[in-house]
């Protein structure tokens, strides 16, 4: 049975839970519309940055968005969240205030016993015409949920860009990737060489299996990689006093599209904060004023009985 409150998470006094069985997701609308929260028998799997735990930033509240932020700095609140690709395309390298940390609209289209959906809608962004919506379904099974990630031209000018949908999570973890025969990376893999020791350490900790790669997320190494494969899937296998889980995000692949940073998805690992970030993109798109696009990320949390699953049950896992 599903069930809705609002109540405390990390300091966020009015954040809504929305709960089925042992799954969790925990909202935030007024710090960038996050899925902040996803707990799994109560044991969280997001990583939520402690020092800014419970704040919020009154972003309508300031007149110069592109001006205020550089101020504000690179604000990693955490959580699961939506960018705009490519990231070059940034306004001095920082994320849009109003789509990542302005107060998000949020409207409970359907509940029921077994299911609901949410809709969390940005203010209009100042600084790029745009408008996002984040869309979360929660049904059929305890352990699958499904976010919508929505853009629309709210400008009166053609704008350029992809949906990109970033969750943080707790490390240490064993991410795995398809990889493509056709790639235009080194052996399937794009290696980010301005990501700290990417390109020191890509023999340490990629492995690769045939048509699978896998990256070890363990240590407070800075580092990221992406692949251009035709399969639409990422994998996790992450361990919790519960024990062992799989986290599998799966989306559809447009092929022949343009893709931010030449990427479907992409593993960060962080040095100086304890999480790693699966990286889902949508194609880069020309969208003129009224204009919109959408990306479906299906999430699903699978129960393993070991941490020490073989090359074979990983790829199961990842191309079924």
């Amino acid at each position: 049975m599903v069930s809705l409150k609002y109540a405390d998470y990390a300091g966020w006094s009015q954040a809504l839970w929305v709960q089925k069985g042992d799954l969790a997701l925990i909202l935030t609308p007024q710090v960038g519309g996050r899925v902040m929260g996803v707990q799994w028998r109560s044991h969280d799997l997001y990583w939520v940055n402690s020092e800014l735990a419970g704040r919020f930033v009154d972003v309508a509240a300031i007149k110069q968005p592109e001006i205020a932020k550089k101020t504000l700095g690179f604000l990693l609140w955490g959580g699961n969240k939506t960018w705009l690709a490519p990231q070059e395309h940034w306004i001095d390298s920082l994320p849009f205030l109003d789509l990542d940390s302005g107060a998000y609209q949020v409207a409970v289209d359907t509940v029921s016993d077994q299911a609901v959906r949410i809709v969390m809608t940005s203010p209009i962004c100042r600084e790029t015409g745009t408008q996002l919506q984040r869309i979360i379904q929660l049904g059929d099974t305890d352990h699958h949920w499904s976010i919508t990630h929505r853009l629309e031209n709210q400008g009166d000018d053609i704008i350029q860009w992809g949906l990109w949908g970033n969750s943080m999570v707790q490390r240490p973890a064993t991410v795995f990737l398809p990889i493509g025969t056709q790639s235009q990376f080194p052996r399937g893999v794009k290696t980010f060489a301005n990501e700290g020791m990417a390109a020191a350490v890509r023999d340490n900790v990629v492995r690769w299996m045939d048509d699978t790669v896998s990256v070890q997320c363990t240590e407070p190494i800075k580092f990221k990689y992406g692949v251009d494969a035709p399969l639409g899937a990422i994998l996790a296998i992450l361990s919790t006093p519960q024990g062992t889980l799989g986290y599998l995000k799966q989306f559809s692949i447009t092929s022949a599209a343009t893709y931010g940073h030449d990427c479907v998805a992409e593993v960060f690992n962080a040095s100086d904060y304890p999480y790693l970030e699966m990286e889902i993109h949508g194609p880069v798109q020309f969208l003129a004023p009224g204009e919109s696009c959408e990306l479906v990320v299906h999430h699903r949390l699978i129960e393993l009985e070991s941490a020490s699953i073989s090359d074979q049950e990983a790829r199961d896992l990842l191309y079924q």
